[in-house]
């Protein structure tokens, strides 16, 4: 009785270890939210057989369905820096890349100090004359000057024509004889003038040597008659010679002069009017110079040049504008105007000056210039 219990006890007791050698045990996976899963195989065979053994071993289960993945844990610390690895080779050089567009043109930079001076060229050729140019516009007249120191007694002159009679003037008082100069050229026989009053009778001449005796002639007038004739031809004689006499005193006026040919031409220094100029020249027994070829109109400059002012001439167009014409009427038949003249400046330029260089200019006729009269 007491072997049958404890018979059985074994008998429970080995099928049990059996049972518990057919587990397999997996490993526990923790998942969250879940419960853990143990999978076991079913026992087959699992009683002892009649000889005792235990059972065979059953056959392997199948794999059961993984379990859901767990969540990500945390982020582990960095771990420490690797050693640096060798330095690797040069890339092979790329193709240049396509040309960039042109950017916007920068601000001017600040001026650079002024560079050292230069070494000095070699002089360049010498370049063509230019054309001549057009003459300038004409300046106005300068202020009149001071009257300068009477220059130096000039020699004395030909002797001139016989002027007009001039105003008696005043009585002057008495100076010192002069010395006497030479005897001037005897001057040419002028015309008979027409016959005088008569005057009172001369001295009685010596007797002369008896002529020839003449054949009777008619009756004639008496000798007074005669007298008469001869005293008014001698009158006449002495008032050409005090005409000539007032003329030579008024060209003694003009100390400066020039001849040329037949004609002289003097100036006296000072400046007139053309008018007042014309008015002196003819009292003096001229008139205002009137070159009628080159060597006259080169004394006349010769005069302008050694007072350095320009002179009026006798010629104007006031009667035509354009024609310029002598004071006796005729047309010039010489001229030497400068370039561009006459030109009428203003439209009241009729009358004529020479200038230092012998050139004409039309001018105005009220102006003053150098007076220089003809003889």
């Amino acid at each position: 009785m007491i072997l049958l219990p404890l018979f059985m006890m074994i008998l429970f007791i080995r099928p049990l270890r059996s049972e518990r050698e057919e587990v397999n045990t997996y490993p526990e996976k923790t998942v969250t939210g879940a419960c853990t899963l143990v999978m076991c195989s079913p026992v087959e065979n699992g009683l002892p057989g009649r000889d005792g053994r235990d059972g065979r071993e059953g056959p392997r289960g199948e794999k059961g369905d993984p379990g859901l993945p767990g969540s990500a844990g945390r982020k582990g610390m960095p771990g420490p820096p690797g050693p640096a690895g060798p330095q690797g080779d040069n890339g092979s050089a790329g193709e240049p890349g396509p040309k960039g567009d042109t950017g916007p043109r920068g601000p001017p930079g600040s001026p650079g100090l002024p560079g050292p001076v230069g070494r000095e060229g070699p002089s360049g050729r010498q370049g063509n004359v230019g054309p001549q140019g057009q003459p300038g516009p004409r300046g106005e007249a300068g202020p009149k000057g001071e009257v300068g120191a009477p220059g130096l007694q000039g020699s004395p002159g030909a002797r001139g024509s016989t002027g007009l009679k001039g105003d008696s003037g005043v009585a002057g008082e008495r100076g010192v004889p002069g010395i006497p100069g030479p005897a001037g050229p005897a001057g040419a026989m002028g015309l008979q003038g027409p016959p005088g009053i008569r005057g009172p009778p001369g001295l009685k001449g010596d007797r002369g040597a008896t002529g020839d005796k003449g054949a009777k002639g008619e009756s004639g007038l008496p000798d007074i008659t005669a007298l008469r004739q001869q005293l008014g031809a001698l009158q006449t004689q002495v008032q050409r010679l005090q005409n000539d006499l007032s003329r030579y005193k008024k060209v003694e006026m003009f100390p400066d002069g020039r001849s040329v040919g037949e004609k002289i031409f003097k100036t006296g220094g000072f400046e007139k009017t053309f008018v007042d100029a014309q008015q002196i020249c003819t009292q003096a027994g001229g008139q205002l110079a009137s070159p009628r070829s080159a060597a006259e109109n080169e004394a006349v400059r010769q005069l302008t040049s050694a007072h350095n002012k320009a002179a009026f001439l006798s010629m104007t167009d006031a009667k035509t504008e354009g024609t310029f014409i002598y004071p006796t009427g005729e047309p010039l038949v010489y001229s030497n105007w400068g370039p561009g003249e006459p030109n009428d400046d203003g439209k009241a330029e009729d009358c004529i000056e020479i200038y230092t260089n012998g050139k004409w200019n039309d001018k105005k006729c009220g102006e003053q210039r150098l007076v220089i009269c003809e003889f």
